[in-house]
């Protein structure tokens, strides 16, 4: 809006002081175009003056409504995202179910057969003895490894939090004889034989 449609407005409302109406009029006598303006919009605020301040009634309330509906619809060109989580959580659930059926049912296709179980940690279990023995801190992989090979043992557990290690022997050993030959080393601390 520039000054003079500024001002047009004021002169029309009966804003202007004295002094900026009297040479607002006189502008407009020197200006054909600005006299017309002036009294288009003087008819306009009478117009608008005169018409009554009536609600928009029930004409008007429909039509706001349905404005207001209008806008909550999507537009038409959005094509609304499929949500496609749902159907996967229930692919997922019908697996779990269908492999824990035939993990835990009854298993016809094994007839009567024993089922092999393994402990997880790999450990095999052989039919030879035991020994938990206990090293000095001081004892070299070496000297470890000197030690087990003496009455053929293997290591298939440990160290423990307390320093123990379990020790397989071979099948056909006897674990007392292991055991005392195992004392006779300077870094071996303990040697039980369970």
């Amino acid at each position: 809006m520039n000054k003079t449609d500024e001002q047009l407005n004021l002169w029309a409302n009966g804003r202007l002081s004295e002094a900026e109406r009297l040479a607002f009029e006189q502008q407009m006598a020197q200006d054909p175009a600005l006299a017309r303006e002036a009294k288009f919009a003087m008819a306009l605020r009478q117009q608008l003056q005169d018409e009554p301040a009536t609600p928009p009634g029930e004409l008007g309330l429909a039509r706001l409504q349905r404005a207001i509906r209008a806008g909550r619809q999507a537009p038409p060109n959005v094509q609304l995202r499929k949500n496609i989580w749902k159907p996967v959580a229930i692919a997922a659930c019908l697996m779990v179910a269908i492999q824990t059926g035939l993990l835990l049912g009854p298993e016809p296709w094994r007839q009567n057969n024993a089922i092999d179980v393994r402990p997880a940690s790999g450990e095999a279990a052989t039919a030879g003895p035991r020994l938990q023995i206990v090293f000095e801190p001081t004892a070299s992989t070496a000297d470890i490894q000197a030690s087990l090979r003496s009455v053929n043992g293997s290591i298939v557990a440990g160290p423990s939090a307390l320093g123990i290690f379990q020790v397989q022997l071979p099948k056909d050993s006897a674990a007392d004889e292991a055991a005392a030959r195992l004392r006779e080393f300077a870094f071996v601390d303990e040697v039980i034989a369970p």
